[in-house]
Parts: structure tokens; sequence; C-alpha cells
């Protein structure tokens, strides 16, 4: 019998426990016991701490896992986001024990307060950005809020040593509020870094390297504001450029080197000069769609391209002025020519203008002369040109045969070798330069 009133007794108190439990095991319960069925303007409005001196620390994580773009001529850069945003509300928090062990749940975004933080270098629409709709409510007061999607922001870059740069592009943190708010770090950069590599989607033309947190503040009015600023670091993938851009120059150059092996006789060095100088102005077409217009530091790159561009050009000139010296000696002055040869001619045209009028035995051998006379003037006119085509030697005129030919040969050989001096120098020199970043 006592057994039998024991075992209903246990039973009875199980019943109840389990009973009074059950009756708290409910979201709805907890929204009661919390009182956010009631839906108050304080609740939405008012910052949620017992003691206004008592500020409000938001933490703050964002998340890369995405890199859209980066606008050089607009000085912008696009990155898929996480962010997260953490604070506490001092007058909603429970014993889990008492609701089944309820240590989180979520509540729509409209029935509390939440801080008003924005970033210092947004551009982006409002809706590029997709907030969650709960807020996630721990059992301590703790409240998060989870925001994803596409930020476009400022970016102030420097592209000295484009294509092989380095950006770091800053995101800041900072409320609307002079008051009452501060603003601190949830994780650290290298936990984020670590993070934002793992779930990299994008693997294009800039890798991220490296995510640092800083603290700080912004002063307004003499009124000290908290900043929260993350700095991302983009690294350029430079393949693509050193293929297009910064090779074909190098063989440009190269090629104008090779140039002159080619003898002056030939037309073929000038026209080769000038099509290379043609094909270097395409590629600085392309560099200027590329590269922004209100860079203060003329870009390694720009350098590199106006100074082979500038070498070339004073090659062609070198071969010009080459040429013009060759062409001198292939040129003789035209002889004057000799007074005898004209007198001889004369004499033997003169007989003929006037009719003879002597007997047929006289003419018969003054046409005997004649023919004499003009076998003599071919023999004069013969020895006049072979003297024309081989000039004696020891005529002053024709001392300085040759001279000009010699003289530009001299400056082709010294301007080659100062030619290529010169481009070894730059060459190391840019390269030197673009190593050190």
């Amino acid at each position: 019998m006592w057994e039998q009133r024991a075992a209903v007794t246990v039973f009875t108190l199980m019943v109840c426990v389990w009973g009074g439990v059950a009756e708290d095991c409910s979201y709805a319960s907890l929204f009661k016991h919390l009182n956010l069925n009631n839906k108050t303007d304080s609740q939405v409005h008012l910052r949620p701490v017992r003691n206004w001196t008592t500020p409000t620390v938001v933490r703050v994580n964002m998340v890369v896992y995405g890199i859209i773009e980066v606008n050089e001529k607009a000085q912008t850069f696009t990155v898929q986001t996480w962010r997260s945003t953490e604070w506490k509300n001092e007058f909603l928090s429970w014993d889990p024990k008492r609701f089944c062990g309820i240590w989180v749940m979520g509540v729509p975004r409209g029935m509390m307060w939440v801080p008003d933080i924005y970033i210092h270098e947004d551009t982006s629409d409002n809706g590029a950005t997709l907030y969650s709709r709960h807020l996630q409510l721990l059992y301590d007061g703790s409240v998060t809020s989870m925001a994803k999607g596409e930020l476009k922001a400022i970016c102030q870059m420097n592209l000295y040593h484009f294509p092989v740069d380095v950006q770091r592009c800053n995101i800041s943190f900072g409320p609307f509020s002079l008051f009452g708010i501060a603003i601190a770090q949830l994780s650290d950069g290298t936990f984020l870094t670590n993070l934002s590599e793992t779930h990299m989607a994008t693997n294009g033309e800039w890798e991220m390297t490296r995510i640092a947190v800083y603290s700080g503040f912004d002063t307004y009015n003499e009124i000290k504001v908290p900043r929260l600023n993350y700095q991302i670091t983009l690294k350029r993938r430079p393949m693509l450029y050193i293929i297009n851009c910064i090779l074909p120059l190098f063989y440009f150059l190269m090629l104008d080197v090779g140039t002159f092996f080619i003898s002056e006789a030939r037309g073929e060095k000038l026209s080769l000069k000038v099509t290379l100088l043609l094909s270097i102005s395409v590629l600085l077409l392309i560099l200027q769609d590329i590269l922004p217009s209100t860079s203060d530091q003329l870009p390694l790159i720009a350098l590199y391209s106006i100074i082979i561009f500038s070498l070339m050009a004073l090659s062609l000139m070198e071969a010009m002025l080459v040429s013009f010296l060759i062409d001198l000696d292939s040129c003789p002055a035209k002889p004057e020519p000799a007074p005898s040869c004209v007198v001889t001619e004369t004499q033997m045209e003169a007989p003929q203008a006037e009719p003879s009028e002597e007997k047929p035995e006289e003419e018969q051998g003054e046409k005997e002369a004649h023919q004499d006379l003009f076998l003599l003037t071919l023999i004069l006119k013969e020895v006049k040109s072979v003297r024309q085509e081989v000039p004696s030697e020891v005529s002053p005129g024709d001392r300085k045969l040759g001279f000009y030919s010699r003289l530009a040969v001299k400056i082709d050989v010294t301007f080659f070798w100062v030619y290529v001096i010169a481009n070894v120098l730059f060459l190391v020199y840019i390269f030197a330069l673009w190593t050190l970043v």
C-alpha cells in the first residue's frame, strides 16, 4: 500500500514538473516573458541601457569572400562581404534553464533598437546590401545583425608600380551619432584573413593577401567619434600585362638594335624603324585606357614606354643622318665641259653652214678631211667620258671622294655602342624599380 502511494506521488511530481516546463518551451512564451509582444517606441528608438552614461559597445566583423572589380580610373573597388554587428541590450535577458535550454532566438528587425553604423567610403546603392530580417538575440542580451552584399567603396590607388602594384584599400565603420556608441572589433585581422581566404569565391586579376583592423577616432567640432578601419591589401596578378605590354615593348627595342646590322644601301632600314615606332604608339593608346589621368606620379610602365619611344626616335634620326651623308658621296658634282671639245665641234660645224663653191676634186678631199675631223671628235668625247668616270687622283677636287661615307660609318658605330649601353642601363634601372614593391 505504501509503495503504491509513493509511486503515485512520484508520478504526480513528474507530471507537475514536466507540465510546468512545457509551458515555457516555446518561443512565444519567451517573447511574452521579454515583453516583446507589446512593441513600443522606446524599444525601437532608444538606446537600450539602464544608465545613459554607459556607452553601447558595437562590435563589427567583416569577411571578404569575393573581389568583383577594381577600377583604376574611377579609383573604386567592389567586393562581396559578409558583415556582422553585435551589441548588448540590457533589458532583454533570461535564464535558459527556465525555457528548456533556449539560449538564442530570432527577433524581427523592426522590433528592437539597431545602431546606426555606416561605412565612410561606401558609394554603392542601398539595394546592393541584403540585411537579415531577424536579429539574433542571446540569453545574456547580446544582439547580432547580419548583412551580405556587394560593397563598392572609394580607394586611393597608387599605380606607380603598375602592373606589379599592391593596393591597400580602407573600409571604415563609424556611427552617425556623436554620443553613446563605441565601436570595437569582434575578431582580429589574422582570423578574418584566414576566413576570407577559405571562403574566397573569385580568383581573377586580384588576390587578397591581408586584412588588418585598426581602431581610431575622428574629430568633429572637438568631439572624438570612434572609427573602426579595415585595411584590405590587394595584389595584382601581372602576367597578362607583362605579356601584352612589357614584353612587346622589350622586343621592339631589341628589333631596333638589330636594325643597325642592316646595310644603309637598302631602303629597308628606315621603313622598319618607322614601323616599330607606329607599333609602340598603338601600345601607348592601350595604356591610356587603363591608367588614370589624375595620377600625380607617372607610373613606371608609362615611363618605360616613353623612354623606349624616345630612344627609338633618336635611332631613327641617326639613321636618317647616316643615309644623308652616304648620299653626298654617291652624287659627285658635274664636271665642266672641255673647251677644246666645244671649239672642235664648232670648227667642224662651221664649214657645213656655208655652201661649197669649189671644184669636184677639191670637194672630195674636203669630205675626207671632214671625216677625219669627225673621228677625232668622237675620240675626244670618249676620252672625256672615261675621264669623268675614272677621276684622276691628283685632282684636288677629287680628294674628298668617300669622306662623307667614312664619317657616316664612324657616326653609326659610335651611336650603336652608346645606344646599346643606354638601353642596358635603362632596362636594369627600370626593372630594379619594378621589383622594389
